[in-house]
């Protein structure tokens, strides 16, 4: 297992990013990333002068219409999504993974009308079961950031209806400009990174939304280990957590690091780990899910700074 940086959500100059595509893949190795996912507006157009020896990269399309954003990622046909709606989205959905894409929701909480026409999610799915994640964060983690509170709430309310849906991060990436904090999702490889790798991973679950600290967990229960995304029986197990705070070296100099918070159903919080111990052992409900969450304080305001995808119990 080895948890590796990577961007879900970039544009070039085939939409509105500022970027070549190589411009892009080299600013992502620039900026130690080992994969990443172009995702133009309503285009695939760019894909094709993606250059793999540059940087792993997923061939993917941002749906930008206006009634919310959809990233498809690693479809072998293209859908076409000018005729969606919002009640008909779940035909769409089952269009893409019937054409073995992956399917993300985009910033379901950025401001919309008149400002961000369509960036807002209003698109009436039915089966959430066709969704495989969802940015959690987005763009910069700032304490005036309040969509990322939104959507993490929303999350959490889908997998409290049973819907096994990963955290991603999405930076949104349109050029070199901008400043702020920046993150990355990480996502599990079984060996180098590659764009059918990481499009597995993604649909099993196995990705963490962070500002760069890696955190991850290991279940062991009955001589068996489990690991982020996967199910599992309930009762009692033994959580090994591992978190790398300096994982992606940016400027910390604002964040101060608190707590581990272990997080179930209705978002709450049944453990505090203080970052010292090895393994913590409790005793898991069936039908529930877990995840770890990594606090501090950004800017004086206290947040999430890194999220792991649940793993569920049956």
């Amino acid at each position: 297992m080895s948890y590796l940086p990577c961007e879900l959500h970039c544009h070039t100059c085939h939409s509105d990013g500022g970027f070549t595509v190589e411009q892009l893949q080299s600013a992502a190795k620039e900026n130690a990333l080992s994969l990443i996912a172009l995702t133009d507006h309503n285009t695939q157009s760019g894909c094709a002068e993606l250059n793999q020896a540059i940087i792993p990269a997923i061939s993917g399309i941002e749906w930008t219409t206006y009634f919310g954003h959809i990233l498809v990622l690693g479809a072998k046909k293209f859908v076409d999504w000018r005729n969606a709606t919002p009640d008909n989205i779940d035909e769409k959905l089952s269009e893409v993974k019937e054409n073995g894409g992956v399917i993300g929701i985009a910033h379901p909480f950025q401001l919309g009308s008149p400002f961000c026409t369509g960036g807002r999610f209003e698109f009436n799915i039915k089966n959430w079961e066709k969704v495989d994640y969802i940015e959690i964060f987005h763009e910069g983690f700032s304490k005036d950031n309040r969509e990322n509170e939104k959507a993490l709430g929303f999350w959490n309310s889908l997998l409290d209806k049973g819907y096994h849906i990963a955290a991603a991060y999405g930076r949104d990436w349109h050029s070199h400009k901008g400043s702020g904090y920046f993150g990355c999702t990480y996502i599990d490889f079984d060996g180098e990174p590659s764009p059918e790798k990481a499009l597995e991973s993604i649909k099993n679950g196995k990705t963490v939304a962070s500002l760069g600290m890696k955190l991850y967990l290991d279940v062991f229960k009955n001589g068996r280990k489990y690991s982020i995304g996967d199910t599992i029986p309930a009762g009692k197990a033994d959580f090994d957590i591992y978190c790398d705070v300096y994982a992606r070296w940016q400027n910390y100099a604002n964040i101060l690091f608190s707590e581990i918070r272990i997080i179930t159903n209705g978002g709450e919080c049944i453990y505090n780990y203080q970052r010292k111990e090895n393994v913590i052992t409790l005793d898991l409900k069936p039908n529930h899910w877990y995840r770890l969450e990594l606090w501090g304080l950004l800017d004086g305001k206290e947040m999430p700074l890194a999220v792991t995808s649940p793993i569920y119990t049956k």
